[in-house]
């Protein structure tokens, strides 16, 4: 059957089905952790989100909340699966088109089938790849600005064919459209102009004249509006003085346009900003000389109309400073004047660093932050578990990065390369374009974002574009292979089936790949960052206001106060924002206030981010603004506005002594005399208040049919650790029973963890339950050999229960674990000691002291042993100094 043009657009349906399916099944029914509760939020209300804000992608959003279906985080997060399915069929058409090419004019009639099968095998390897899935089931940019990228390059391809045939520009004109129009979405959109500019110097170079300004200039959008309109100005003075060396535009207006060109790029590049004077001047650098070429030639039209639809498309970024002026609930950045608005364009709020002053170390950028994330997007089957080798004699570092392959990766990898050397051998030009696509978002990448060695999060986003341009030599190679298979039988019966079965086990690889990342990737059931905010602000008094520290837990409770109405009567006060101006203003003068007594002046000055303190010491400015807040939130009575720290804070201030915990928060007392716990408050909250969706069954137990990641199994753990604060509240107070039940809950949250099961234990041996300890850490140094912990407190009960030999192995173990472990030293001596083997118990003294000389009381201990007289009493083995953890680790 021949694979006709209504075939194809079938087929292409299917594969966008097929995504689409997979990616509604799987969809995030509320908001997720990190920038999505952010992006709901602001589509929702139409605000600001953080730079270099996005406004395309607001706008879009804000389309979606008003489609009556489910609830808006839904409607908001299935705008990315709807987003990744249309660019999953155009990565499959764009795949179908490299692998024609590819395979020549002289095509065989299986040719076309084994270019869908490959193009189909590609494509949807990308639907089901790590990052690409997971930025299609929720509320982010990347789907989009991936659904861009391939359209634009779909869009180039087409004009090549069509240029073939019968010159044209059209569809170069949408590509500048479309990359102009969605940078609102997503800077990386931007990056599509160089392998455009790539395909169209190798098939016209006139064309590629007319286009070089809109396609090359979009590199620079990451630059901030004036240099980019410097780049603009560049450019278009570089395409004039070409056309008066072709004879079609006057020299002398060329020449004048580009001294009026060199003095505005120069105030663009520059320190200085655009006066009506020179922003006049390059305005008439660029239109006079455009008018002139317009007016008598083909290629000036079509420039002016580019130069139209970049003004058209970039134009969206006008809703910022219109948008900002009406002060949103959420506007990060007020870019209501035009420096603020060049400071959000230019991400100022993220400091500036250098591509040639490298940040990380090059094996951490090219293997940690990179390779390791390249490798887990096409696994097949198994997780991704290679760490690096040790670096052998001889052997570079930089050389065993490239080593390290999980089994489940190595075909689609390979298949990627097999099909990158088959596109350079058969077809030229599209395998420049392509080659520029993969390099720039990869390697480019690499040396663009220039990250550290310690980022504070996984960044495998950033090479979502890098996934997706390798998808497409997959693709190619699926093809080659499909043909190979086929070219290595004789024609006939045999062919036609070694053909079929090579195409299927091709087209299979995505379905296994699909069931490998189900589970990690299927968040129909979570709910852990909504509960998680939802339980932070539901319990906080009225009309106060809580500090926080980053993304995960601002964004989240910014969604449930401006989407679900939660609690906006309460301040999310974010210290990382506070080092700002404009966030210092909002909290001032917008409601709900906080109690601020600055000047506009002193906030202008704060906003630089660091001040001095009355000593003369620098401090950052969120330091002086909590000092600030909290002076000014004082009364003879309390507090105008009770105060809260979340417990993800790192840095409390200097307020810690005035800490008391509720559930997930620390209110601050006015005084230090406050508990420790508010253990009527924190039971409320732990057991009536709270929802645990997704995270915890109804007995506390850890709900293992939902995935949960790193990030949110880490914040969860802060339920754990209010668990223990309880728990370790009623050891204190003589309430074991209580202790244990509230240790035994911990258990159940997170099974398994030394830091909850060891104090159980403890509380076992004082109870004087010495069966359950003993099972219990029977259990544990089975579970966790490498505990120290765990030994010695295996070798207590085992000494409890009379079994000294036994025992002394735990102490032993203990202490050959880490050396440091006095109370393991003294539990030997002690056992020792007890059986008459003074000799062997002194010795254990004897090699603390060793290690510690100057400890005096290990010292008086072994001389009054060896006097004759009675020994000083060791403390009970099983009791450990220090208070118990606020927080697991």
């Amino acid at each position: 059957m021949a694979v006709t043009h209504r075939l194809l657009l079938g087929l292409s349906l299917v594969v966008f089905l097929i995504a689409a399916s997979v990616y509604f099944i799987t969809l995030t029914p509320t908001v997720p952790f990190w920038d999505s509760g952010e992006f709901i939020a602001v589509s929702y209300i139409l605000g600001i989100p953080h730079p270099p804000g996005t406004p395309f992608y607001v706008m879009i959003g804000r389309i979606a909340t008003m489609v009556p279906w489910a609830t808006i985080a839904e409607r908001v997060n299935a705008l990315s699966a709807i987003a990744s399915a249309l660019a999953v069929m155009l990565t499959f058409m764009t795949g179908l088109k490299l692998i024609r090419l590819a395979q020549g004019e002289a095509r065989e009639p299986s040719d076309d089938w084994i270019a869908v099968a490959g193009a189909a095998a590609g494509a949807l390897l990308l639907a089901f790849s790590d990052s690409f899935w997971e930025n299609s089931i929720e509320a982010e940019v990347y789907a989009l600005m991936s659904l861009a990228q391939i359209l634009v390059l779909w869009l180039g391809l087409n004009w090549w064919e069509a240029h073939e045939r019968r010159p044209t520009s059209g569809p170069l004109l949408v590509c500048v459209y479309v990359m102009w129009l969605c940078v609102g979405l997503h800077l990386g959109v931007a990056i599509m102009g160089l392998p455009l500019m790539v395909l169209v110097t190798a098939v016209d170079r006139r064309a590629a004249l007319v286009f070089a300004m809109p396609f090359l200039s979009s590199l620079l959008v990451t630059m901030g509006l004036e240099r980019m309109a410097g780049g603009v100005i560049a450019l278009s003075t570089a395409v004039f003085l070409a056309y008066a060396w072709q004879k079609k535009l006057s020299g002398w207006i060329a020449i004048g346009g580009a001294v009026a060109g060199a003095i505005s790029a120069a105030v663009a590049f520059g320190d200085q900003s655009f006066t009506t004077a020179t922003a006049l001047l390059a305005a008439a650098a660029l239109i006079v000389p455009l008018v002139m070429l317009a007016r008598r030639y083909r290629e000036g039209r079509i420039l002016a109309l580019a130069l139209l639809l970049m003004i058209l498309g970039y134009s969206t970024h006008l809703y910022l400073p219109i948008r900002a002026a009406q002060n949103p609930a959420i506007n990060e950045g007020n870019p209501d004047n035009w420096e603020r608005l060049r400071a959000l364009l230019e991400r100022e709020q993220y400091g500036k660093s250098s591509m040639l002053v490298r940040r990380g170390s090059l094996e951490a950028q090219l293997n940690k932050e990179f390779w390791r994330y390249f490798r887990r997007q096409w696994l097949l089957f198994g997780g991704d578990g290679a760490d690096p080798a040790p670096v052998e004699a001889g052997v570079g570092r930089v050389q065993r990065l490239f080593w390290l392959m999980p089994p489940g990766a190595v075909l689609p990898i390979a298949l990627g390369l097999i099909g990158a050397v088959w596109h350079a051998r058969r077809n030229r030009t599209s395998f420049l374009t392509v080659g520029t696509f993969v390099g720039l978002t990869t390697f480019g990448m690499i040396a663009f974002l220039n990250f550290t060695d310690k980022e504070v999060r996984e960044r495998d986003y950033f090479f979502q574009s890098g996934y997706h341009a390798y998808s497409l030599w997959i693709a190619m190679g699926c093809a080659w292979f499909i043909a190979w298979i086929r070219n290595s039988f004789a024609p006939g019966g045999s062919r036609r089936l070694a053909t079929m079965a090579c195409a299927g086990l091709m087209v299979a690889q995505p379905f296994l790949m699909m069931k490998n990342f189900w589970f990690t990737h299927d968040r129909s059931g979570n709910y852990v960052a909504r509960d998680y905010a939802y339980n932070m602000l539901a319990p906080l008094a009225r009309d106060s206001f809580v500090f926080t520290n980053g993304d995960n837990d601002t964004f989240p409770l910014w969604y449930m106060q401006q989407v679900e109405n939660l609690r906006k009567d309460v301040r999310v006060v974010n210290l990382s924002l506070l080092n700002t101006d404009w966030y210092i203003y909002q909290l001032r003068d917008e409601a709900p206030k906080v109690p601020i007594r600055l000047d506009d002046e002193t906030i202008e000055v704060l906003g630089y981010g660091i001040t001095y303190d009355p000593q003369n010491q620098p401090i950052y400015t969120n330091r002086y603004m909590v000092e600030h807040m909290m002076r000014e939130n004082r009364t003879p009575a309390g507090w105008q506005k009770q105060p809260y720290f979340a417990v993800t804070v790192p840095d409390h201030m200097g307020f810690e002594k005035q800490f008391t915990l509720e559930g997930l928060v620390y209110r601050v007392n006015p005084d230090t005399l406050g508990p420790e716990v508010d253990v009527p408050t924190t039971r409320r909250a732990m057991y009536e208040t709270f929802r645990y969706r997704g995270l915890f069954r109804s007995d506390g137990s850890w709900d293992s049919t939902v995935f949960k990641d790193e990030n949110a199994s880490t914040l969860s753990r802060n339920y754990a650790a209010a668990h223990l604060q309880l728990a370790f509240w009623h050891q204190r107070h003589g309430e074991l029973p209580k202790a244990i039940a509230e240790m035994e809950r911990v258990e159940r949250m997170f099974p398994g963890y030394v830091d909850v099961l060891v104090p159980l234990g403890r509380f076992y041996l004082d109870a004087g339950d010495t069966v359950k300890a003993m099972r219990l850490f029977e259990r544990l140094v089975k579970s966790t050999p490498g505990s120290p912990e765990a030994h010695y407190f295996y070798g207590v009960t085992q000494m409890f229960q009379g079994n000294g030999a036994e025992a002394m192995k735990g102490f032993d173990r203990a202490i050959e674990l880490e050396p440091e472990y006095f109370y393991a030293y003294l539990a030997g001596y002690s056992l020792l000691w007890e059986n008459g083997q003074n000799e062997a118990a002194l010795a254990y003294l004897e090699r603390w002291l060793s290690r510690h000389p100057d400890d005096p009381q290990v010292r008086a201990l072994i001389e009054s042993s060896r006097s004759g007289g009675s020994p000083v009493p060791p403390r009970r083995p099983g009791a450990l100094p220090g208070a118990p953890p606020s927080k697991l680790p």
